[in-house]
């Protein structure tokens, strides 16, 4: 069984214990904005050529989180999807792991932080890898 990412230059995985996973966004060298994915144009300013390549990440503040209860094949349910503010400003849309699939599990503003793994089998049995949020284990200073 293979290791396959979601779709190549989204996320960089760790290769040692001390390194860190994270994202692969852009922040706008005029405005300020930060995204993820990466863009090639500014979709605040509009501006062509002015998206910088930054790393997201392994840190972030959930915003808003919901327990799906129905899903598709390859997502069966219960599991918790939502989104997350990168401490860079990049809203990521995400799985979350490592919490209960209740309403309750999670509370909004707390930290949360990246991790990359498994997100479904492909038809070969192959595992397809991406990014994933899960409540932080540190304590915030």
């Amino acid at each position: 069984m293979t290791d396959l990412p979601l779709r190549e230059g989204l996320f960089h995985i760790p290769e040692s214990p001390g390194d860190k996973p994270y994202l692969i966004g852009s922040r706008c060298r005029v405005c300020g904005y930060a995204c993820f994915p990466g863009k090639s144009v500014c979709v605040r300013c509009r501006r062509d050529d002015t998206m910088a390549e930054i790393k997201l990440g392994p840190y972030a503040t959930l915003e808003t989180f919901t327990v799906m209860r129905v899903g598709p094949h390859d997502f069966p349910p219960p599991y918790v999807i939502g989104y997350v503010r990168m401490k860079e400003g990049a809203p990521v849309f995400t799985l979350i792991t490592d919490c209960e699939p209740k309403d309750d599990a999670l509370k909004l503003g707390q930290e949360m932080e990246l991790v990359i793994g498994k997100i479904r089998e492909d038809s070969r049995g192959n595992n397809v890898i991406g990014w994933k949020f899960k409540p932080a284990e540190r304590q915030v200073t």
